[in-house]
C-alpha cells in the first residue's frame, strides 16, 4: 500500500508565482496560444512581435526558437518561469535564464493569427525529428 502522507502539501499558486518545477513550467506555458513577445538581454529588449506557440517540450538537445510567428518553447532552456496577472486581467509570463527573459502575454483576438494551425504540431502528429508538411500536397495529375 502506498503511504500519501507527506509532512508538507505540495503548492497552490494562483494568478502569481514563481515556478521551478518543470512539469508545473510545461503545464502553465501550454495555457498560451496567441502571444505577444518581448526578448530581453540584460534588460535590453533585442527583439518583440506577436506569434503563436506551437510546441512546449522538454530536450536537452533542442533550442527555444521563436521564428515566422511560431514559438517552440523548451523548458530546459530556462531556469524558471514568473507569472503574474496585468491589469487588464491577462496574465504575463516571463520565462528566466540569468540575464535573459522571454516575456509571453496572451493576445485576446487571435483572428490576425490564424494562418498558424496549431494543431499541426500537436504530440501526436509531430515529433523534432520528423519534418512538418504545413499543407496538403495537391496532386495535379487528377
Amino acid at each position: 500500500m502506498q503511504n500519501f502522507h507527506r509532512e508538507t502539501p505540495a503548492p497552490c499558486i494562483v494568478n502569481e508565482g514563481v515556478l521551478i518545477n518543470k512539469k508545473d513550467m510545461r503545464r502553465a506555458l501550454e495555457t498560451l496560444e496567441a502571444v505577444r513577445y518581448t526578448y530581453y538581454v540584460d534588460g535590453d529588449i533585442i527583439s518583440q512581435g506577436e506569434g503563436v506557440v506551437v510546441k512546449v517540450f522538454s530536450s536537452s538537445d533542442t533550442s527555444t526558437l521563436v521564428v515566422n510567428g511560431c514559438l517552440f518553447l523548451n523548458i530546459l532552456s530556462f531556469n524558471y518561469v514568473h507569472f503574474f496577472v496585468q491589469e487588464d486581467g491577462l496574465t504575463t509570463m516571463e520565462l528566466v535564464e540569468n540575464n535573459r527573459v522571454l516575456q509571453l502575454t496572451p493576445i485576446e483576438d487571435t483572428r490576425k493569427l490564424s494562418r498558424i494551425n496549431r494543431e499541426i504540431f500537436a504530440a501526436t502528429h509531430y515529433d523534432e525529428e520528423t519534418p512538418a508538411e504545413l499543407f496538403d500536397e495537391i496532386d495535379d495529375d487528377d
